[in-house]
């Protein structure tokens, strides 16, 4: 797979944008003429809308349930744990990641750190994990030599070289907290469990907008929809580039597909499909950065988007009609790719609860319409500062600005419409190649 790096032209995406303009303007026109096709649309706008709304509601809700991993292990019986970080044009983080890593809560001796760094890199990123090898004795640097492959590749060419029974994959600027790992494999106590999920906490909302809207959406749907999905026995995934494996899982399911863009979701599928399971525990904390540009923001989760939708595209078929995994799991994952899917279609056509409004055609009647496009608007902000109670109650700490940040929501979830469009115009209409664009720009040494 082609890689690059944000450079902030987005030419390409320019012209992705016009056609979605151009889209939507086709979905809209005709609700000019017939007020009921405006009426229908909004109304399955709203029907949308109402159903992510309380989905987020019900989530946090569920979120305040506390789930505890098995008893800690004897000493003498925790795995050996080969933590593999990933690295491109990460030279500024490496170091404080490594250490972080280091100062983990576990014996020394079972404890060692693969940093996997693309001979590519142009900002130092090799000199510096080679730096790290010489002077920890338990640090481990591996080159991936050639072009940059993307994630997969990369986390592939160097979970291929590790020993551990355990394999902790992160990004290079995921610093894990000092117990994240002893809690992470208690739940390896269970043979079925064969991924634990964790959290990623923002540390930089401060940055700018779009950092602190970022580091709040994160924060939600990693504390809230996730945990909930696991605790409800639905469809319990991994994305982020945070999770812990056992070597045996990986040795049998093989590796990251490397032509998909969210490989972490795919084989969160076959680890399902597997009849294994994923435990998500939000007391697994990892610490990141997120993007603060728009460049890098964008194609982030442009990427993040149209890797969903090919995971759809392979996976969303007749095979789900059987298990494993049981069956509230398989409707939970069907559903989830259906809404990657149509989601960019309901945003193209979002544009038709103005033009009824303007025409006075109601989807409902009037009080149970604004009552509901009232639940659409509040119920995830509330959803949000709730978040902030639960964090409070667990003794986790937010930055004064991302008390903002629920305000900031919608603005931010229209942005974020517009990459999930671009996105499925890409994947399913412009039939782009795949490219990797990561979220860090290209220095020189």
């Amino acid at each position: 797979m082609e890689v690059s790096t944000p450079d902030g032209s987005g030419s390409g995406d320019a012209v992705a944008v016009a056609i979605a303009v151009l889209l939507s303007l086709a979905f809209v026109a005709p609700g000019v003429v017939f007020p009921w096709y405006a009426c229908v649309g909004a109304s399955v706008v709203l029907v949308v809308g109402v159903a992510l709304s309380t989905r987020a509601a019900i989530s946090t809700l569920l979120a305040f349930v506390r789930r505890e991993p098995p008893a800690t292990l004897p000493g003498s019986e925790l795995p050996a744990v080969s933590v593999v970080l990933t690295a491109y044009n990460e030279a500024d983080v490496l170091p404080a990641t490594v250490e972080a890593c280091l100062a983990l809560e576990y014996p020394a001796e079972d404890l060692t750190v693969v940093v996997g760094y693309e001979a590519a890199s142009t900002d130092g990123t090799g000199a510096v994990a080679r730096r790290l090898a010489d002077e920890h004795p338990r640090v481990r640097a591996v080159e991936r030599p050639g072009p940059p492959g993307g994630k997969a590749a990369a986390t592939n060419h160097a979970v291929d070289r590790v020993t551990g029974d355990v394999v902790a994959v992160l990004d290079a600027d995921q610093r894990p907290e000092p117990g994240a790992l002893r809690r992470a494999v208690r739940w390896f106590a269970d043979d079925d469990v064969w991924c634990v999920k964790g959290r990623c906490f923002g540390t930089n909302p401060g940055d700018s907008l779009l950092a602190l809207c970022a580091t709040v959406e994160r924060g939600l749907v990693e504390r809230t929809e996730f945990y909930a999905r696991d605790l409800v026995g639905g469809f319990a995934l991994f994305t982020g580039g945070q999770a812990f494996f056992r070597a045996a899982a990986l040795d049998e399911l093989g590796p990251f597909d490397e032509t998909i863009l969210l490989e972490d979701v795919e084989m969160a599928y076959r680890i399902r499909r597997a009849g294994r399971e994923i435990r998500v525990d939000p007391g697994v904390v990892t610490r990141e950065t997120n993007p603060a540009t728009l460049a890098a923001w964008w194609n982030q989760r442009k990427r993040w988007a149209r890797g969903g939708m090919q995971v759809a595209r392979r996976h969303l078929d007749r095979s789900l009609l059987s298990g494993p995994p049981p069956l509230g799991a398989r409707v939970d994952f069907a559903a989830t790719l259906a809404a990657v899917v149509a989601l960019p279609i309901v945003a193209l056509a979002a544009p038709l609860t103005l033009i009824a409004w303007v025409s006075g055609v109601g989807q409902f009647p009037g009080v149970a319409t604004a009552l509901l496009w009232g639940w659409v608007v509040v119920a995830p902000v509330a959803a949000t500062y709730l978040l902030f109670v639960l964090d409070a109650r667990d003794g986790r700490r937010h930055a004064p600005v991302e008390y903002v940040g629920p305000l900031l929501l919608w603005p931010y979830v229209a942005l974020q419409a517009v990459a999930v469009v671009v996105a499925f115009l890409e994947e399913f209409v412009l039939r782009r190649p795949s490219v990797y664009v990561t979220s860090t720009a290209p220095t020189d040494d």
